[in-house]
């Protein structure tokens, strides 16, 4: 890997910790952080099912490279292209490995039990300890049809009320906006908010930030949105 570009990523990772990702390893380098993605050591999943300590002792198991290895492949595979990426493009692709901070998820993914619960829990993971849902339970509507739509909603109690919120699988394809718009009206008098974060693949990506933060990272060429209470699938 070239020098240049090896700075490149050290340096999206100083940027990512001057706002608040990796405090885990606060007793790290920088350059020791990168090592230990590029190595596994700081890894993450994009399903849910393969997600936190749990998982990736699954994926130790079943022998699946870790997202660290896959990067690291990628980069060094095609350095001319990395060499030309935006600093924020460089960003998004090392702030996943902070699964506090970061939530990434496939857009793509079988409907089934457990899941509901799980990405609650992945979204309150990286609340900055602002959303704390308790009695977490989920009820399925298999709502078969031509499309295989299925709705699957989440209820919590979150400061002494119980709440409830909605994902909804299109065919394979996830839908959360609405359910973390929702959150983000429970949430609003601290001033934090989730933001979509955009990157062009298939994954959900959200972040919590007040909206100062928010702007930083806009500044610095982070496609952010809030998401919309309602979308129009038809």
């Amino acid at each position: 890997m070239k020098t240049e570009l090896k700075k490149r990523l050290i340096n999206s990772i100083d940027f990512l910790r001057e706002t608040g990702f990796f405090k885990d390893h606060s007793n790290l380098s920088s350059e020791e952080i990168l090592e230990k993605i590029f190595n596994g050591e700081i890894d993450f999943s994009v399903l849910w099912y393969l997600d936190g300590e749990e998982g990736m002792r699954k994926r130790r198991e079943w022998r699946i490279k870790s997202s660290g290895t896959i990067l690291k492949e990628h980069v060094v595979k095609y350095e001319e292209e990395y060499m030309k990426k935006s600093d924020a493009e460089i960003d998004c692709e090392l702030a996943p490995f902070d699964t506090k901070r970061f939530f990434i998820e496939s857009s793509e993914i079988e409907a089934v039990k457990g899941m509901g619960i799980a990405l609650i829990k992945k979204l309150a993971r990286i609340s900055r300890g602002i959303f704390n849902p308790t009695d977490v339970r989920e009820e399925w509507n298999w709502r078969y049809n031509v499309r295989g739509d299925v709705r699957c909603r989440v209820f919590f109690k979150f400061r002494e009320k119980e709440h409830y919120v909605d994902f909804t699988s299109y065919g394979q394809a996830l839908v959360m906006e609405p359910a973390v718009w929702k959150i983000n009206e429970l949430i609003k008098d601290t001033r934090y908010q989730y933001y979509s974060v955009f990157i062009p693949d298939l994954w959900i990506n959200y972040v919590v930030l007040t909206e100062e933060e928010a702007e930083k990272l806009k500044e610095r060429g982070w496609k952010l949105s809030l998401p919309p209470e309602r979308l129009n699938l038809d």
